[in-house]
């Protein structure tokens, strides 16, 4: 079963996470079918979308980064007034 949102999203979301391990199969499963593949145009195609899934990955880690910087501001501020 897959982890559900929370809706409270203190730490790291597990949505984000959820995502990024989905892009990362993705990427194997391409990776797979460009290594058996023989037709050149296909293959193209498969490593374009092997560059654009692995943006994303990069993309959902910087965004998980920044977020857990603000969480972590924010979890002081509330620390400060407790």
């Amino acid at each position: 079963m897959e982890p559900r949102c929370v809706k409270s999203c203190k730490g790291l979301c597990a949505a984000l996470e959820v995502a990024e391990r989905r892009e990362q199969e993705g990427i194997r499963m391409y990776k797979e079918y460009a290594d058996g593949c023989d037709y050149p145009d296909v293959k193209e195609i498969l490593e374009s979308l092997i560059r654009d899934r692995e943006q994303a990955v990069k993309t959902l880690q910087e965004k998980r980064a920044i977020l857990a910087v603000k969480f972590e501001m924010v979890e002081r501020i509330n620390e400060s007034f407790a």
